[in-house]
């Protein structure tokens, strides 16, 4: 029974993350009309900005998380000016193969800047997990 707790309870938090996802690829689509190959990246170097911020540099993590989104947005322009803006009145097949190439682009830069091991940020509240009953 507690394994099937467990599985539960893993398995909604795992769907959370798919609708969320889900949801960030509906509203680039409908906000473009072009489905961005990009989007898992972006989230990835935001997530390394906040470990370089918070962890590399030791600053607080309200502020690296400022930072981090500010970042984002910095790159998120650059992204529609330097990929999307100029092929605006193309088919949408090169404007998929630009943000697959943005995709790789970002991949491989975070890969050879910080190699293939998983950094780690710890939580942000010192705080024991929620116990569940026996979950």
């Amino acid at each position: 029974m507690d394994l099937a707790l467990q599985l539960l309870f893993t398995g909604i938090g795992i769907g959370a993350v798919y609708a969320l996802v889900a949801l960030g690829f509906v509203l680039i689509f409908r906000a473009t009309n072009v489905v961005n190959f990009a989007q898992g990246e972006f989230s990835m170097v935001a997530a390394y900005l906040m470990v370089v911020f918070a962890v590399d540099l030791g600053w607080p993590y309200w502020l690296s998380f400022l930072l981090a989104l500010a970042g984002m947005a910095l790159l998120g322009a650059i992204f529609n000016l330097g990929v999307y803006y100029p092929l605006r009145h193309r088919t949408f097949l090169p404007v998929i193969i630009a943000t697959i190439g943005a995709s790789i682009l970002l991949a491989n830069s975070v890969l050879a800047i910080y190699g293939p091991q998983p950094q780690v940020l710890e939580g942000w509240f010192e705080t024991p997990g929620i116990q569940l009953g026996p979950v």
